[in-house]
């Protein structure tokens, strides 16, 4: 569980409610036109911009790049490898067999797969990297789903204004209605700064943080195999564990 995340999302409803209840938000700023030019507009450019498959990523994966943790995950790969080099230590390779299926989404039993069907540390080294390499980039396709929509809605939202801005103009006959109608144009802008930095630019950041998390722990854990395809002593490998920690 990522504590940041939930902290976050609870700090801005309470930022919210006490907006409203302190008079410091006001209903004006809820707006139907703004909420249409901003996020339907963005959704419009975004199928243009981006392939399908990404944007379905971006809302299905959503939940557990925000909310799951690789702090813990790590921590656990250390004791986990340990066991596996002492067990292959003492039966040989393969005990490969019994890794544990749960470490890292399974990435642990890719790996110890590969080297017993191949047993050549230099190839097995080579394709492990390129997947993990090539699980980075779809990674960052999807936070650059995030990106591309934090680009769009501050610009969606000026357009959203520049829209109400036309309107204003057509009713400077009736200087009543000007203060009000120049208020619902200026919220369309409000609505694509707040969405871009409340929502895009943070999701974004956090799925970042999480490639580099998964790019270490599958790193640490390639080490782990490959030290132990070696034949390296328990102590060796859990010493190459402890240097990704820092």
């Amino acid at each position: 569980m990522d504590y940041s995340t939930i902290l976050g999302v609870i700090a801005f409803i309470a930022l919210v409610f006490f907006g409203f209840s302190s008079g410091q938000i006001t209903s004006s700023l809820l707006n139907l036109h703004a909420v249409f030019v901003v996020l339907g507009g963005s959704m419009v450019a975004m199928l243009i911009n981006t392939p399908f498959k990404y944007l379905v990523k971006a809302l299905t994966e959503l939940r557990v790049l925000m909310l799951a943790d690789d702090t813990a995950e790590i921590k656990r790969t250390v004791p986990v490898m340990v066991a596996l080099a002492e067990q292959c230590r003492a039966t040989g390779l393969s005990a490969l067999k019994d890794a544990d299926p749960t470490l890292a989404g399974g990435f642990l039993v890719r790996v110890a797969s590969a080297a017993l069907e191949y047993n050549d540390s230099h190839f097995v080294k080579h394709v492990i990297e390129q997947e993990i390499n090539q699980a980075a980039d779809e990674m960052n396709e999807i936070a650059n789903v995030y990106r591309t929509f934090g680009l769009l809605s501050p610009m969606f939202g000026l357009l959203g204004t520049l829209m109400g801005i036309i309107s204003v103009l057509k009713q400077l006959s009736d200087p009543e209605s000007v203060g009000s109608a120049m208020g619902v144009a200026i919220t369309s802008a409000f609505y694509g700064i707040l969405f871009a930095n409340v929502v895009c630019v943070p999701v974004a950041g956090k799925i970042r943080s999480r490639i580099w998390m998964q790019v270490k722990m599958q790193s640490m854990i390639l080490e782990g195999v490959l030290e132990i395809m070696k034949g390296s002593i328990p102590l060796v490998v859990e010493r190459r564990m402890q240097s990704y920690l820092g």
